[in-house]
Formats: structure tokens, C-alpha cells, sequence
């Protein structure tokens, strides 16, 4: 008797289809896209990309808000802040006195966008996951939003209330960093096209600067407001700098002279080179307001402290800035540089480098020395600087001229 031909041997596999598996049949089993059996026999395959279930009573900008909104909540507003207690804040108490002030609310979602846009290359034209949308969505989403965000507070700075106070001092708050986060490098910015780094900035971003610099005294000045203010839901923004201003009167920290050293160079170079008592004075109260924050940061491990000096200097400064007076843009370039060192956040990714070529192309040659220290800092400094607190260089005083006594 001739035994019975043996099976042909196989491996088995669970890896296939629940289409494949009901029907009984081998498939090809790539797990990312339909498999060629459900492709040849037209059924849904398992392994097909879920397809978005969109609801029809919802727009598509809309869903658009609703992605930027959840995104703000679990991603953008954890990037706002190293200090554990204000990062909730962003993350809880501005979403919630969004609900209630909508110029807080496009605030967000303009921030959120361009947090996104921040993570994708301006010339990435792969096609973006099913259910996303491309770069230049994201892009116009966020000028949509600031823009209304910016006209709303304006508006609503007229009639600052202790009941309101919370939600417009918020929308400063993310205004201030939004103009930091736009793109430079977008085709949608504002202005012309070929404007330098620091054209961009003087004429746009410093504007809003303004904006928002004239505003805040009348929210936090006012000891109504301040109190309603600290004892608020926004409470954790208002203690972080009295917390490190305590800090700072009560030790000396390391490598804190290193810095201050570089900025007096800086006020004894304005000093020599400048014959305008009054853009002296100016810009020596800028100065001395930047040595406050440098020890402030010293003594905190919020980053975030670095963005008080614009609004701390006087409003008569950024006119000086604005008209391109070679004494400000040098205190500038130093803030520049305090920003490069001290932040490694999105928003001011690409910013320090540009500005400070742009100032140097700008101002007279008689002023290089000036530019010495934060062009050495942030053309030169290591990529992995994060803190002042690491030794900083000290370079000799200018030898264009002496020291000046006090």
C-alpha cells in the first residue's frame, strides 16, 4: 500500500486581517496599508488607516479651533514655562478664562498654530497624515487669530475692569511671547519682502511691543488690579518674579559678575562714544533694568523671566529702537544675547542670530565694540549654552577709550 502523500509544512500566523481570518484565506500581512487580498476582493481591510469620522454639523475651521485648542492644552502650553506651577496655569487656568474672553481664546489658538508650524519645515511638501491638514494651513490659522486676538485687546484695554483684568493681562502675556513665535522666514509675515531681520522687527513685532508695554501698567499698576491679580487664577505669573527678586536681595550667585562686567563695558562704551545726555540717560536705565533681570534669572529656573526686560524698560527706549539709534540697538544686541543663553525655547529659535547681524550691517562701524561680547555669544558660544549661570567670558574693556570713573 503506497502511503498518502505528507502535507506541505507552513508556518502558521495570527498576524493577518480580521477580513483575511474570517474568510480563511492567507494574507500578505503588511500591517500598514490594506492588504492585496482585500484590495483584489474590494473588502475594508483591518490594516487600512482609519479614516476620520467628521460629524456635518461641524465646520472644517472649526475642527481646525478644536485640534489647535487640544494641542495648546497638552503640547504648546507645557513649552511656556520650566516652572512647574506656571506651566499648569498656562495649561488649565488660560483655557479656562478663555471660555469667558474670546480676544484670550484666539490668543491661545494662535500660539497653539504656530507652536505647529514651528515643528515643520517651510519647505516640507510631503503630504501630512490623514485628518491633519499642511503648513500653510497652520500658518494662516495663526495670523487669523493673532490678528483678532490683537484688535480685540486693544479694544478691551479701555475699560480694564478688576472682573476682566485676568483674562487681558493673560492675552498680554501670550501676545508678548506670539510675537517671538511668528516665522520670520514665512510669506505671510507682514511687510516687505526683502526687510532685514531687524527692519521685521522694528517695524512690526516692536510695534506690537508697544502695544502691549503701554497696556500692561494700566492692568498691574493699579494696586486694585494688581491684588485681584495675585490672588487670581493667573496668581502663579504674578509670584514667579517677586520670587526670584526675593532670591536674588538675599544671595550672590556664581558667574553673576561675568555678565554684569560685560554690560558695564556696554554703558561705559555708551557713555564715551554717545554726546546725548538724554539717549544716555535712556539707555542707561535699560541697562541697569537688564541687570535685574540677569540676577533675577540667576536665582530661578524659569527661563521665562528673560522676557520681563521689555516690559520693565522705559516706553521712551523703544522709540530710540524704533528710530535705529545706534545706542539702543547695542543695548538690544546685548538682550539678544541674554535671550540666546538663557532660552532654548521654539519662539525664539532663529531670532538672536539674524537680529544681531542685522544690527551690526545697521549701525556704525565706531560701534563694534559694543557688539563684541553678544556677537561672540551667539556666533561663537556653544549650542548647548542654556544658562547664565555656566562661566561666561569676560572681555577687556574697549580700547578705543578708558574706563570711565564713578
Amino acid at each position: 500500500m503506497t502511503p498518502a502523500p505528507s502535507r506541505r509544512k507552513h508556518l502558521k500566523s495570527r498576524n493577518g486581517c480580521i477580513q483575511c481570518k474570517k474568510r480563511k484565506i492567507k494574507c500578505d500581512e503588511n500591517g500598514k496599508v490594506p492588504c492585496a487580498q482585500c484590495v483584489k476582493s474590494r473588502h475594508d481591510c483591518s490594516f487600512a488607516p482609519p479614516q476620520p469620522v467628521v460629524d456635518s454639523n461641524f465646520s472644517p475651521g472649526a475642527l481646525l479651533d478644536l485640534k489647535l485648542l487640544h494641542n495648546f492644552t497638552t503640547k504648546t502650553s507645557q513649552t511656556l514655562s520650566s516652572a512647574s506651577d506656571v506651566s499648569l496655569c498656562f495649561s488649565t487656568s488660560f483655557v479656562e478664562l478663555a471660555m469667558q474672553n474670546e480676544f484670550l481664546l484666539h490668543c491661545i489658538l494662535a500660539l497653539s498654530a504656530f507652536h505647529i508650524v514651528s515643528q515643520r519645515k517651510h519647505n516640507d511638501t510631503s503630504q501630512p497624515p490623514i485628518g491633519d491638514h499642511p503648513r500653510e494651513v497652520y500658518l494662516q490659522a495663526a495670523y487669523k487669530h493673532h490678528e483678532s486676538a490683537l484688535k480685540s485687546y486693544r479694544q478691551s484695554l479701555s475699560s480694564v475692569t478688576s472682573a476682566n483684568c485676568h483674562g487681558i493681562f493673560g492675552c498680554s502675556v501670550l501676545l508678548f511671547i506670539t510675537t517671538f513665535a511668528r516665522p520670520a522666514e514665512s510669506a505671510l509675515s507682514p511687510g516687505p519682502s526683502r526687510a532685514t531681520q531687524i527692519d521685521v522687527w522694528l517695524g512690526f513685532h516692536l510695534s506690537e511691543w508697544v502695544i502691549l508695554i503701554q497696556g500692561l501698567p494700566s492692568i498691574v499698576g493699579y494696586s486694585e488690579f494688581r491684588a485681584a491679580l495675585s490672588n487670581g487664577p493667573l496668581a502663579p505669573l504674578m509670584s514667579a518674579g517677586d520670587r526670584a527678586r526675593a532670591n536674588a536681595e538675599t544671595s550672590e550667585p556664581p558667574h553673576k559678575e561675568a555678565v554684569l562686567l560685560n554690560l558695564r563695558h556696554l554703558s561705559d562704551g555708551i557713555h564715551h562714544l554717545s554726546s546725548d545726555e538724554r539717549i544716555i540717560q535712556i539707555c542707561s536705565t535699560a541697562i541697569e533694568t537688564l541687570r535685574h533681570v540677569i540676577t533675577e534669572l540667576h536665582h530661578s529656573n524659569d527661563h521665562a523671566l528673560a522676557f520681563i526686560w521689555p516690559i520693565r524698560v522705559p516706553s521712551e527706549y523703544f522709540d530710540l529702537l524704533k528710530a535705529r539709534i545706534p545706542e539702543a540697538l547695542s543695548v538690544f544686541a546685548y538682550y539678544c544675547a541674554i535671550l540666546y543663553i538663557t532660552s532654548s525655547t521654539w519662539w525664539t529659535k532663529g531670532w538672536p542670530r539674524p537680529i544681531l547681524d542685522s544690527i551690526k550691517k545697521t549701525i556704525d562701524t565706531k560701534w563694534n565694540p559694543l557688539l563684541q561680547w553678544p556677537m561672540d555669544m551667539v556666533f561663537r558660544g556653544s549650542e548647548s549654552i542654556g544658562t547664565v549661570l555656566l562661566p561666561v567670558p569676560v572681555l577687556p574693556a574697549p580700547t578705543m577709550y578708558g574706563p570711565r570713573s564713578i
